[in-house]
């Protein structure tokens, strides 16, 4: 059965009650998942091209408010009962693994086993200058990481002896709800990526951009051969995929290839997903583009309604 999530508006809304609103309605249309996004700093002056645009444009002001992800799931866990709280993604190495181990175990306990970790290794090179840390090492990072991750959650006297992670006989409780742990979705479309998925993933998490059902597919083969070589089931990784989708009254028709968007109408947006379902896309995280509440609202509403009744159906 595929599953449906939507983006929480932790980015770029000034009113703090969007985030309740679009939570609440999206329990209640009945989706899967809600998604918070990541940055803990935006340079003024950034000169990182995004790997999302065409242009290497990232369209996200500096002075634009982007609330902290665990923060607002947090909340929304409180305000909600059954869906799903993702972090799409959490840029891992940008913190300590044992610390993001602490808030995730803790957010699952007091959601009763809802979370989801989507993680990354970020591209902003301005951000790891910032809290003085050696962007080149981030894939490297991201490796320790979600082995520590692993560890910490697992073991009742854990410890590691990487590169850039090093403890000796500590323990962290309470572990996670979830056994042995929430699932682990990597973001990406790299190789490096891949070879992360396959090594350490539950779940491969790309962006619909530059991508074909036909390319897909056969980077996914690759991800479960290299999962094979790593003595893993080939069926122990899924494939989800984040999708920008535009359903404004007035969609920004000059430049949606750029971006990697999904333009309305609904029947449209339907056909177009339901080519990724027949590759084995489990799970579409959606991010709504919006200028306003009313945009990722109305944005849910005919996903709900329409979109997704017709990819069922």
């Amino acid at each position: 059965m595929t599953e449906f999530g939507v983006s929480l508006p932790n980015i770029g809304m000034r009113d703090p009650q969007a985030l309740r609103l679009v939570a609440e309605q999206a329990e209640a249309a009945g989706l899967d998942s809600v998604w918070a996004a990541d940055h803990i700093i935006l340079p003024t002056g950034s000169t990182s091209p995004y790997p999302y645009h065409v242009d290497g444009d990232f369209l996200i002001p500096p002075d634009m408010p982007f609330m902290d992800q665990f923060t607002c799931l947090a909340y929304v866990a409180g305000i909600t009962s059954r869906i799903k709280l993702g972090t799409a993604v959490n840029l891992l190495p940008l913190r300590h693994p044992l610390a993001v181990a602490k808030t995730v175990a803790t957010l699952d306990v007091l959601s009763g086993g809802r979370v989801i970790l989507g993680v990354a290794a970020g591209w902003l090179a301005e951000e790891f200058d910032a809290l003085g840390l050696e962007f080149n090492n981030r894939g490297k990072m991201l490796d320790e990481g979600i082995d520590v991750l692993r560890e910490i959650w697992t073991k009742p006297n854990a410890s590691f002896d990487g590169e850039f992670y090093k403890f000796s006989e500590v323990a962290a409780y309470p572990h996670p709800t979830q056994q042995p742990y929430p699932p682990i979705w990597v973001g990406g479309h790299t190789k490096p990526v891949m070879r992360r998925v396959a090594r350490a993933g539950d779940v491969w998490l790309p962006p619909l951009f530059g991508i074909t059902p036909q390319s897909l597919a056969a980077d996914f083969e690759c991800i479960k051969d290299m999962a094979e070589q790593a003595e893993r089931p080939r069926d122990a990784i899924k494939l989800a995929l984040r999708v920008l989708v535009d359903l404004r009254e007035e969609p920004d028709t000059t430049g949606p290839a750029t971006r990697g968007a999904v333009l309305g109408p609904a029947g449209k947006v339907a056909e177009v997903l339901s080519k990724y379902i027949e590759i084995g896309v489990s799970h579409f995280v959606l991010l709504p583009q919006a200028r306003t509440l009313d945009d990722v609202q109305r944005t849910i509403d005919i996903m709900a309604q329409d979109v997704i009744p017709q990819v069922k159906g």
